[in-house]
């Protein structure tokens, strides 16, 4: 094509590189080149992959001239492959001055949401929104051009998991960065020592014309220890209302997760600010207390997601974003043949009356004093079931290997106990490196979260075959990409629960 004589075009996939290519050229009628194309990894510490936006954002540091909004750029093939090289060696660096951002185009869903807030806030004060949106929504970016469109110049996001804290700050810095007038403030751990990340005294010193405003990152945890918050630590004042500081928005993430509580109410009461956006991908509790009009709700489902998926243009310039997001399918498996005789037999209450049996998933895992389980007889025939039984998930070796790594949900430590000793002794289930992620109660529940994921992670790097035993641990938040089942062994507490432990099995794997 004349008009990119000395244009080379830069993309990206997970996928066949000529199958890709062929997708998006079959439709134009011209004859496609491939120069080059590598694996998209670091070839130093720290080790890991990128996309073509990071590779991007380097050649505009060097200063490559880009067709706006595309994937050409005025550079000889081989020079940029020489760039490529060096990006995986220096990480992007070229010097301590010159930082580029991506420019950035949201999806369409993600446009529509941030469209339906804006008008929502508009003539309105004191108000609240909810983005109902399952994970990999892209809430975070979202979220940050939602506050632009809005001119907001005091931005405060909430947590109750500060592990979230870093895609915050890395879509902070990606796409955004101190050019964009706004300065990221923070004391989270894990976050506090990054290049752009400064204490709310710098960012008071750093106050100038060129300064719009400020996003401030905290965790709940450190919201209700403050003494300005119902706590007893003298900190965080400059988020309180008795300082007299006004938030234009405070942005809730993950409200579905202890934000429900009376100690956080009483936090967010003390938080003066113009809107509130709530960022959940299960928030049952808040719909069904009705907390939200349904005019102050975006929804982007599972559903939603994987139309998307199946009706992405292949021919366009972007990579199907959805490609990579499994398809979840949800079996019940039947007790009835396994607990046949009771069944038969009913629950016998007085002289010749008998009520029919009801089953019941947390009694049929309950153990005795001993630690044996009550219906030993019974899970052993469970766990044959699994195994032996047609269209059960263990049946054949075909369906073994599509079920190498998979989460066990109990509902007592006990029992998650017992069925580690039984499934080590299993015919079958010997063949797994068994892993229990139950807690013994001495550490708060972060911090089991945290070394039962370390647990988790370092037996699948191990062995071939894992099962992981829970009771109610790794259910939220958590990815295990490797993954590819969720059984549920317990009566689960709540919808919202019971969704999010299911999507643990909806992680690409690639």
């Amino acid at each position: 094509v004349p008009a990119h004589d000395g244009w080379t075009k830069i993309g990206f996939t997970e996928r066949d590189v000529e199958t890709r290519i062929k997708e998006q050229t079959h439709t134009v009628g011209v004859e496609p080149k491939l120069c080059w194309h590598m694996r998209a990894a670091y070839m130093t510490e720290p080790y890991g992959t990128f996309t073509d936006k990071d590779f991007h954002a380097y050649l505009k540091k060097l200063e490559v001239p880009r067709e706006s909004g595309t994937e050409w750029f005025q550079i000889d093939p081989n020079i940029a492959r020489r760039n490529f090289i060096d990006f995986t060696q220096n990480h992007g660096v070229v010097s301590e001055d010159a930082d580029a951002v991506i420019p950035y185009k949201l999806r369409e869903e993600q446009a529509k949401a941030v469209r339906q807030t804006v008008e929502y806030f508009s003539g309105r004060e004191d108000t609240e929104f909810l983005w109902n949106a399952k994970p990999r929504f892209g809430k975070t970016l979202s979220a940050y051009d939602l506050c632009m469109k809005l001119g907001a110049q005091n931005i405060l996001i909430v947590t109750n998991r500060p592990a979230i804290a870093n895609s915050w700050y890395q879509d902070y810095e990606t796409f955004f960065g101190p050019q964009s007038g706004y300065l990221f403030v923070s004391n989270v751990d894990g976050i506090k020592n990054r290049k752009f990340v400064y204490s709310r005294e710098e960012y008071l010193d750093k106050l100038d014309d060129s300064v719009k405003g400020c996003i401030e990152f905290v965790s709940l945890q450190d919201l209700k220890g403050s003494i300005y918050f119902g706590g007893r630590f003298g900190k965080l004042s400059e988020i309180s209302a008795e300082k007299g500081l006004t938030w234009d928005i405070l942005i809730v993430d993950e409200a579905h997760e202890g934000v429900d509580t009376y100690k956080t109410d009483t936090a967010f009461n003390h938080i003066k600010r113009k809107w509130t956006l709530h960022l959940s991908g299960t928030p049952f509790k808040a719909l069904a207390n009705d907390k939200f009009p349904e005019s102050a709700i975006y929804n982007w489902t599972y559903a939603d997601e994987q139309k998307k998926k199946r009706d992405w243009d292949a021919s366009s310039e972007i990579e199907n974003p959805y490609a990579n997001l499994p398809r979840l399918s949800l079996y019940t498996y039947q007790m009835s043949d396994i607990v046949r005789d009771r069944v038969e037999r009913g629950i016998e209450l007085a002289e010749d009356d008998v009520e029919e049996f009801a089953f019941d998933l947390n009694e049929f895992f309950a153990t005795n004093e001993s630690g044996k389980f009550v219906h030993d007889v019974d899970v052993d025939k469970f766990l044959d079931a699994l195994t032996r039984q047609e269209k059960f998930p263990f049946f054949t070796p075909e369906l073994r290997d599509e079920l190498k790594h998979t989460f066990w949900i109990l509902n007592r430590v006990a029992s998650a106990k017992a069925l580690a000793k039984k499934l080590k002794l299993h015919p079958v289930f010997k063949d797994y490196e068994v892993v229990l992620a139950a807690g013994d109660g001495k550490l708060d529940d972060d911090e089991e979260n945290e070394k039962s994921f370390d647990k988790v992670t370092k037996a699948i790097k191990k062995y071939d075959k894992t099962i992981t035993l829970s009771v109610g641990q790794l259910t939220t938040g958590v990815t295990i990409p490797e993954w590819t089942a969720v059984l549920m062994l317990s009566n689960m507490a709540s919808p919202a629960l019971y969704m999010q432990a299911a999507f643990r099995a909806q992680n690409p794997c690639l």
